[in-house]
């Protein structure tokens, strides 16, 4: 009952925009618009008062470390080896190693992890975010650029790189955790107050434009397409973090929000990234569609299966 008490208000959230969308109170550029500001002021600013609430804790986890980034190593060889067996071209066999680990875990699992394990959770995520999302990047998108060319050049590495370098959402997370090691424990009370009103509307905003960006025409055709990698990002994904955790153990809360935070859909973002490399971006739309969309089912399992009360 719990899982179907968190997921229920993200679904009524995205029902909203993606009614919105519908009934063109939202526009497609609108969407953008949104995603937009979220990525560069809503999000950035809720990431950086969350790793620099996290203080030096975020230097006291070497397994959380360890756990995450073998996860994130292991997962996309499974996912190309099982999308080796579907005969598909190699430019959405990369689609299927990109999305089994890039996870909503921004847009959908801030606000999910919120809703289902409040601020502990939160702080949680917040030390997830600083010390785990410069190898989320690196890792999967080396590993996507190895599936789709067959190998990894100098010149794809160096893009990887300078890419990542740009991202307000990892550098957000850094400059927080940086911050704290320099010993800073908070904030004036006037900018702490305005990045908190600016992050306070990340979460509501983010799955407005979520649902407004949700297309799910045709979908038992979409479903019959993706289904394989739709169980490996809602399932395989989180049960192997999880099997990592037992072998390098962590602080209970914190393994659960880990865990429950890469067991969401497959991220937004995912269809940017696959076009920008060159991948078949139309179909991890599709993934992205369906995995979400299906997680109205996951996320109340995971949680249950996680044993998060709140």
């Amino acid at each position: 009952m719990h899982g179907i008490l968190i997921v229920t208000p993200l679904v009524l959230v995205m029902a909203m925009g993606w009614l919105a969308r519908k009934r063109g109170i939202i526009r497609e550029d609108s969407v953008s618009h949104l995603n937009d500001l979220l990525y560069w002021i809503g999000l950035p600013a809720l990431l950086f008062r969350s790793t620099l609430s996290v203080g030096k804790d975020a230097f006291s986890s070497p397994n959380l470390f360890i756990a995450v980034h073998l996860a994130f190593l292991v997962t996309p060889a499974l996912a190309l080896f099982i999308a080796s067996f579907r005969r598909e071209s190699p430019k959405r066999r990369a689609v299927s190693v990109l999305v089994s680990v890039r996870s909503n875990n921004v847009y959908m699992g801030i606000p999910a992890i919120a809703l289902a394990m409040g601020e502990p959770g939160t702080r949680a995520l917040g030390l997830f975010f600083g010390v785990c999302m410069v190898g989320y990047h690196l890792i999967t998108l080396t590993w996507a650029q190895v599936a789709v060319s067959g190998g990894l050049s100098r010149d794809s590495l160096k893009r990887t790189l300078l890419g990542v370098s740009k991202n307000p959402l990892l550098l957000s997370s850094l400059a927080g955790v940086a911050l704290a090691a320099m010993g800073l424990e908070a904030l004036p009370e006037v900018l702490d107050e305005a990045l908190k009103i600016a992050g306070a509307t990340a979460s509501g905003v983010a799955l407005i434009a979520l649902g407004a960006s949700l297309k799910v025409e045709h979908l038992p055709r979409v479903l019959a397409r993706t289904w394989i990698d739709v169980l490996v990002r809602l399932f395989l994904s989180p049960a192997l973090v999880w099997l990592a955790f037992l072998a390098w153990p962590v602080e209970r809360t914190l393994m659960q929000a880990v865990v429950l935070v890469c067991a969401m859909p497959a991220a937004v973002n995912n269809f940017v990234v696959a076009d920008s490399m060159g991948m078949d971006a139309a179909y991890a739309g599709e993934v992205i569609v369906a995995s979400t969309l299906l997680s109205v089912i996951s996320i109340p399992v995971w949680v249950l299966l996680l044993g998060i009360v709140r």
